[in-house]
């Protein structure tokens, strides 16, 4: 049975890795697609949840739990979130430029040389908890106080944190919550390289940090990051949150599908959402309805929600008319004000063979089936980790009063510089040399970019840009954890497996050869947000009870309201905030600041 599991294994990663599409298949039977919608669209819903990834799952669980509210979740990617390449954690390796990824670009980069900068999103029931790294980080207590948004400070939020934890590791009751179904544990599997980096990161006086959450202490520090993993698998808003929801009669999840718009009546309240099925050709159209009183949460990300309200006449008024799209509500700041983590990488090759995870997952050029057996017989080994679980937050000279660095340490080697193309290029490659290597992230960035509309149709892809290094505090924050990396990689801590400097290599030297370097070899580290902020000003698209301002029923919950990027990775606030957008429907009794407009916005007639 457990040879018939691998099997089963190895045909999935074949599979994920050799598939790629824009779309998704044509519909195999299109008068029984259509039959099953006019059936789903036949009765209104009290909440219909626009995004079926992370915030999403967490909607659905928290809306549909009490029986009495119908809930229909909207997902335009895939439906197989137990399939067993997203289930383990080390599976990333082959989810990239998959079947599972929108696989994304942003423009032509301008300060980093015209380039064009690849963005994975989970294109599946869970979003990017299906395809990321898996790090638990919530950022610090002055990442949410100074976000400046009445009832969304550090005592505010955390009792949310707290409230959808699951804290396997017995870290302090104070930060961590222990009843929740959001899962963060330990990696079972530690890389003999992991384990020096500790003591190389402590040695040069990196400080140790055993609890990167708790707001009792600076973040500073190196040690294991926590991650959202459960008995040594991946734990995604679907597992976690979803697969609760989807038994229930009064839960409607359908994944394939694209919501066309939001839909609105005369007095600018929303009477539900258009959609249609992806693979049909026909194109044929599907309204699902809101009962009196209902409301449509947006939940796409800080790609797809302001895509998907400026195709409903919600954002920037000139740039709907451009695309004639009439405007119900001219919000200037939808689609603006996006962040990212930016990244840079310095790679060293070990001389000691067959200790980097890399050379651990091949044999004889192919895929060791040893790891594989582990992981399906007890959960554990090296595929219980995604490579980058040890690190450190560092506050460079470019700082302010927070680290502006995270250091994520990978028990293995470049492939590239890039970064993103070395977790795309390994499975192609039938042998990988041994090395470690350091990701610098600028964790607080300061740079901004945009979302806009190439077209009306939500089919076609945003027009994104990253707007990476615009502001140069973030160059300069790459380029200190540049020669960070180097001296880190070089201390003679390392001893047996002390190797030579593989990138950016001995031509790159001086600042202005590291600047350009990180320039060349820029890549996203995957945690977007910002393009429909919080807040009061007039940029802002939501208010602190997060609907959107100008129109009537309709909320934005993910992590595109954030008015500023924390400093850690974005999927563990995203849940936070969906669990407080849930609390503010459900219990009229939670308290926020609300605003029926943002200060200074004109609302379109």
């Amino acid at each position: 049975m457990r040879f018939f599991g691998l099997t089963l294994l190895l045909s999935a990663v074949s599979y994920a890795s050799a598939t790629t599409m824009a779309g998704a298949p044509p519909l195999a039977n299109v008068p029984r697609a259509h039959a099953r919608e006019e059936k789903v669209v036949s009765e209104p819903y009290d909440f219909i949840v626009v995004g079926g990834g992370l915030a999403g799952c967490v909607l659905a669980e928290r809306l549909s739990a009490g029986g009495a509210k119908r809930v229909l979740i909207l997902e335009a990617g895939r439906p197989d979130y137990t399939n067993t390449i997203v289930r383990i954690p080390a599976g990333i390796l082959r989810l990239f430029r998959s079947v599972y990824d929108w696989q994304f670009e942003t423009g032509g980069e301008k300060f980093c040389n015209g380039r064009n900068i690849f963005v994975q999103r989970g294109k599946i029931l869970g979003g990017s908890s299906c395809t990321n790294v898996c790090l638990h980080f919530r950022g610090s207590d002055e990442d949410y106080n100074e976000w400046g948004v009445p009832g969304w400070g550090a005592n505010d939020v955390l009792p949310y944190f707290k409230r959808s934890q699951k804290d396997t590791t017995d870290r302090s009751p104070d930060y961590h919550g222990k009843d929740g179904i959001w899962v963060m544990s330990d990696v079972r599997y530690q890389n003999p390289l992991s384990k020096r980096f500790i003591q190389v990161g402590a040695a040069a006086g990196l400080g140790v940090n055993d609890d990167f959450n708790n707001w009792s202490r600076p973040q500073d520090g190196c040690g294991r990051f926590q991650v959202s993993e459960v008995d040594g698998e991946r734990c995604s808003g679907a597992k976690a949150f979803l697969s609760r929801a989807q038994g229930r009669k009064n839960c409607v999840v359908r994944s394939n599908v694209m919501v066309k718009k939001i839909d609105f009546d005369a007095s600018k309240t929303s009477t539900g959402v258009t959609y249609d099925l992806m693979g049909d050709d026909t194109m044929k159209q599907f309204k699902a309805s809101l009962r009196p009183g209902g409301e449509v949460l947006v939940c796409g990300g800080a790609i797809a929600s302001p895509q998907i309200l400026m195709c409903s006449g919600i954002g920037p008024a000139k740039h709907l008319a451009d695309h004639g799209i009439q405007c119900i509500s001219n919000l200037p700041g939808v689609g603006e004000g996006l962040q990212d983590h930016p990244a840079a990488v310095v790679s060293f090759s070990t001389p000691k063979k067959g200790v980097s995870v890399t050379s651990k997952l091949r044999l004889f050029g192919g895929t060791n089936p040893f790891p594989v057996l582990q992981w399906l017989m007890f959960k554990s080994g090296l595929l219980t980790s995604t490579g980058c679980d040890h690190g450190a937050f560092v506050r460079t000279a470019a700082a302010d009063k927070q680290p502006d660095l995270q250091i994520r340490f990978l028990a293995a080697k470049a492939l590239t510089p890039d970064g993103m193309t070395t977790f795309t290029s390994f499975r192609n490659s039938k042998s990988h040399g041994d090395g470690y290597s350091f990701q610098s992230v600028a964790i607080r960035a300061k740079s901004r970019g945009s979302v806009r509309l190439v077209s009306s149709n939500s089919h076609v892809k945003p027009m994104i840009d990253g707007g990476y290094l615009s502001d140069p505090t973030d160059l300069a924050t790459l380029r200190e954890g540049i020669k960070l990396g180097r001296a880190l990689g070089r201390r003679k801590e390392w001893a047996e497996y002390l190797g030579e400097e593989v990138y950016p290599g001995p031509s790159v030297q001086t600042d202005d050869e590291i600047d350009e370097y990180i320039r060349n070899t820029l890549h996203s580290a995957n945690a977007f947000t910002g393009t429909c902020k919080m807040g009061t000003g007039n940029d802002a698209v939501v208010g602190p009870d997060l609907k959107v301002f100008g129109v009537n029923g309709v909320r934005v919950c993910d992590s595109s309201v954030f008015p500023a990027i924390p400093g850690g990775q974005t999927g563990t606030p995203t849940v936070m905030v969906a669990e407080r957008a849930a609390a503010f429907i459900l219990n009229p009794q939670v308290t926020v600041e609300t605003y029926s407009e943002p200060a200074q916005a004109a609302v379109a007639a």
